[in-house]
């Protein structure tokens, strides 16, 4: 394997090192260029295509001599090039700019020269990346930072803490009743859903409320289906004549769930997804085609905002793992004493309340030894139940044309997986 930090008695063939000075020039070029874009605009920059460029070989060539002589060579380099930035932004902050932006950029284009003569090639590429996605999606960036709320940023924090703290304090040790409750294996679930609910609540703030029902209906599947049924329901007794097309919307946010559901699991039991991979295929594309051709073309239709909070409180995240637990213990219970139709059951019911806990104590059975194709059947029943619960929800608490128009429209998907599950059992 390549040595990466290289000793002073170490060397690197021509090759390598043009290979690697190259990869230096490509990361400026690449920052360069979109600093050079940035002037256009009218933004003020002291760097811009060939400054970023010479920065990195700067870096590269100072790793390079401390590799040969000594590491304080290149620190000493670092801190004469830090103070020139340091000036440089003094000067611009003088005139008026305030940004600083520029000057960080070349400090981190100089560290990452270093990082490519170090042999770091995949990290400094990955870097500059992430560094090229901060300088140009910078209006969006605000835009985003506009729109969250005091509430936002309590959930942020109080994730990072259940995520970053609480989780590994937590023991990973089985107790209980046929041991079905380990608190590490319980919090882990309650962290990756409130997760990929968090990411999808993000995803939705940043597109905004003016893509459309359908794009709005997707994002906010991944944030909370429920939610957004709860939402569009309530939206259809004040505009009627968007009905319709608000079914279609319930259905596609409920669609969604199912691949959802399927990238849980894929994290915690490749071989359980692969097995679910047709079905939920199947599933998937019942709901897109019935959503869709419920879809009608409204034209320039303002839509407002649905009402959709963040997706992490606390409260929440304790309820879903009561939940998750008390499932989990239902489950064992009934594969210990009725066998694999009392998973069924627990499936069934459990689904009214939350068809991600169904599936992560499935999972949970199938790590101890519970037949796959019972685990795939348990999951689509509850999938099944989750999807029946907001069909019933818009039914009774929307219009009568929502109504309608979403049991048309969740038959699809009730129909082919009920006709699925008929097969596996049968």
């Amino acid at each position: 394997m390549e040595n990466i930090l290289l000793p002073p008695d170490a060397s690197l063939t021509l090759s390598e090192l043009m290979f690697r000075i190259t990869i230096a020039i490509l990361i400026g070029l690449f920052i360069g260029i979109e600093r050079e874009r940035r002037k256009k605009d009218g933004t003020k920059s002291f760097a811009g295509i060939r400054t970023f460029p010479l920065i990195s070989i700067l870096g590269f060539i100072a790793a390079l001599i401390a590799s040969i002589t000594h590491i304080g060579v290149f620190i000493a380099i670092f801190v004469v090039f830090g103070i020139l930035v340091s000036i440089s932004y003094y000067l611009s902050s003088k005139d008026g700019g305030y940004g600083g932006t520029s000057e960080i950029t070349v400090l981190i284009i100089f560290t990452l020269g270093a990082l490519t003569f170090y042999g770091f090639l995949l990290l400094a590429a990955s870097v500059s990346i992430i560094l090229g996605i901060f300088l140009t999606f910078k209006t969006q960036f605000r835009a985003f930072a506009g729109k969250i709320e005091e509430e936002d940023m309590y959930a942020t924090i109080k994730f990072a803490i259940i995520t970053l703290v609480v989780l590994p304090l937590l023991p990973n040790e089985s107790f209980g009743p046929l041991d079905a409750f380990n608190p590490r294996k319980i919090w882990f679930m309650v962290v990756l859903i409130a997760g990929i609910s968090f990411i999808g609540y993000v995803l939705f703030k940043l597109i905004g409320t003016k893509r459309g029902i359908q794009l709005l209906s997707i994002l906010g599947g991944l944030a909370s289906s429920t939610a957004v049924t709860l939402s569009f329901t309530q939206r259809s007794k004040e505009v009627v004549s968007l009905s319709r097309n608000l079914a279609a919307g319930i259905v596609l946010a409920s669609t969604i769930m199912f691949p959802r559901v399927l990238l849980i699991i894929y994290v915690l039991n490749a071989k359980l997804a692969n097995m679910l991979l047709l079905p939920v295929g199947i599933f998937t594309t019942a709901g897109l085609l019935t959503g869709l051709l419920l879809w009608r073309d409204k034209g320039d239709v303002d839509y407002k905002s649905i009402n959709l909070k963040n997706p992490f409180k606390l409260f929440m995240a304790f309820k879903f793992g009561v939940v998750f637990a008390i499932i989990l213990l239902l489950s064992k219970a009934a594969q210990t004493f009725v066998g694999d139709q009392g998973i069924y059951l627990t499936s069934i019911f459990a689904g009214f309340a939350d068809v991600d806990a169904v599936a992560l104590s499935i999972v949970d059975l199938v790590n101890n030894e519970l037949a796959l194709n019972v685990a795939v059947v348990a999951i689509i029943l509850g999938a099944i139940t989750n999807s029946v619960v907001k069909m019933m929800i818009a039914y009774f608490w929307g219009s009568k044309e929502l109504g309608r128009y979403t049991i048309i429209g969740f038959s699809g998907i009730i129909i082919s997986s009920l006709v699925y599950v008929g097969f596996l059992v049968i």
